[in-house]
Parts: structure tokens; sequence; C-alpha cells
């Protein structure tokens, strides 16, 4: 679909009273979107991904207690950790997304694929706690309830995570997916403070953000970088609502919002779409807001921020 089609669409259904709004986003997500099929596999290897990136910095994930920030539509992130060990995740969003549909039917094709699920998993499995967490999630009964029980997951929602209603250093690790682009960056600078008062001794901020134009996930004909050329007027006409806010902030923004937050950035690891650089080089028309940034800056498209407080 046209990118700017499916804007206009978004921003009629994010006018409507939010029930109804949701309700119908959901609907065409299902019929139109990225929940016509379900595939929980992307969403286990980010989880896996950033249990990988505990362990790099010689921290562990057994028995830890989670925070995350954007639960979104499903609780495969969720469900990562605790087979990996997690004691408890706190999933938290300032919409009530979740839908007991997809998180049903992402277990069911965890328990269609057993094989190939256990190896993207790579060595957890050898762990006698995955072994048994696997056995209990294939065997489980689809009853939402029982489900965020058994893998002691408190969903909050409507929930704002610069003031949870959660005792301080109750956490080990604050982490999100795909979620700080969505966030306009005060919010996220109220977010990181918050999350200092949660966090335990060494715990650590985990979070992967993606930068790049969101529109060109499913529009081929634009590339990552084509909202950079914008004012911030026109890109809000584009995407000032609930469905498609992005800040277009940029990996140097991210990392100064983490320094100046207090924070000492313990890793960054970043990818650059070489395609974007390709286009930024044939002279495209980047807004003003962008014109001074490095071409490399402008043109990464993903990065996992590792920190903790300074």
């Amino acid at each position: 679909m046209n990118w700017k089609q499916k804007a206009i669409i978004q921003r009629i259904v994010a006018k409507l009273p939010s029930g109804l709004s949701y309700k119908i986003y959901y609907f065409l997500q299902r019929k139109m979107g990225s929940w016509r099929t379900i595939n929980p596999t992307k969403r286990l290897l980010a989880g896996i991904d950033l249990v990988n990136h505990i362990h790099k910095q010689k921290q562990d994930v057994n028995s830890k207690t989670f925070l995350e920030i954007g639960t979104g539509w499903g609780i495969n992130l969720p469900i990562t950790l605790w087979l990996c060990g997690a004691a408890k995740i706190i999933t938290v969003d300032l919409n009530p997304y979740l839908k007991k549909e997809i998180v049903f039917r992402s277990i069911l094709y965890i328990k269609e694929h057993k094989k190939e699920i256990i190896d993207i998993f790579g060595e957890h499995p050898k762990n006698t706690v995955f072994q048994e967490r696997f056995d209990a999630l294939i065997n489980c009964k689809l009853d939402m309830e029982s489900i965020l029980d058994m893998m002691n997951i408190q969903y909050l929602a409507p929930a704002n995570a610069i003031c949870l209603d959660l005792p301080s250093e109750i956490i080990d690790y604050h982490i999100s997916y795909t979620v700080f682009e969505h966030i306009p960056r005060e919010i996220v600078e109220e977010i990181i403070q918050e999350g200092k008062r949660l966090l335990r001794k060494d715990g650590m901020f985990i979070h992967l953000i993606d930068f790049s134009d969101h529109c060109s996930h499913s529009d081929s004909s634009i590339s990552s970088i084509n909202f950079l050329q914008f004012t911030e007027k026109e890109w809000q006409y584009y995407s000032g609502n609930r469905y498609a806010y992005h800040n277009r902030l940029r990996i140097d923004d991210f990392t100064d919002i983490f320094i100046k937050g207090g924070l000492e950035i313990l890793e960054l690891d970043k990818e650059i779409d070489q395609k974007a650089l390709t286009v930024l080089r044939n002279k495209f028309p980047l807004n003003e807001k962008f014109k001074n940034k490095d071409a490399e800056i402008n043109a990464t498209v993903s990065a996992l921020i590792v920190a903790r407080i300074d």
C-alpha cells in the first residue's frame, strides 16, 4: 500500500473514540497489516538477542525482574525472557493493545513448530529451567489469566511509564523493543528518570530503537530515510496520531538523551542502511533539521543501547 494512503487511514481511525478506534485498527491489521499471519519468531529472536547482550555484560537473567516499556499486541518478548529464566516481567503500555488472540496464536505457532523454535534459542535449551518452562508452555491451557500467572507477567495498561505505581529499586533490567522511536523526546527523558528510580543497583537499561521510516516497511517505493525530507509540520500531518507517530530522532539524539540523563553507555550496537547512504550521497533533499548531521547518523536504521546508571 502507498504510504500516504496508509497514513490517511491511520489518521482517520485514530480520531475515533478510543474503544472503537482500537477495534477498527486491530481489524485492519489482521486483514491487511502485519497481523495477517501470526509468527512470533522475530520477537523471540529479539528477546534472545537481548538475553545474549545481558550475558555479554557478565550479567544474568535467572531470577531477575524485567520492566518492558511498550507491550504492544502480544507478549513474545516476555515469553522469551521467562523461558530463559526470568523471575518476573512487568510489561506496561500507554494503550491497552494486548490481544489474547495474538497471544494464543503465537503459542499455537510455538507448539506446532517446536523444533524450529528450540533451534533459534541456541544453547539456552540445554538449561533445565528452559526445558521445564518450554514443556509447560506447549502444554498450557489457552487462558489469558493462567498464561500470565504461569509466567509471572504483570501487565499494566493503560499505564504511563514516566510515573508507574511501583516501589523503587524493584527491577534488574529496563527494556524496550522498537518503542522509543514512537515517543516524544521529553517523554523518553522522563521515562529514563523513572527507570533510574525503579532500577536496582547494577541494573541495566537495554533498548532497541528503530530509526527507519516505518512507512518504508510496507511501501518499497520509498527509502528508510524518506521522512527526513519533511518539515515538522509536514511530518505531523502524516504521523501525528497514536498509530503512526515517529519522533525522527537519530542515534546521536538518543545517545545524548542517555548521557544527559545520567547514564553510562556500555554498548552501542548499530546498523547502517547502505542503500540509505547511497540515497543521501545522491543529494536527497534533507530537511534543515537533518542537513548538518553526518550521513552515517542519518542512515542508521537501528541500534541496541545498553546502559547503566553513571
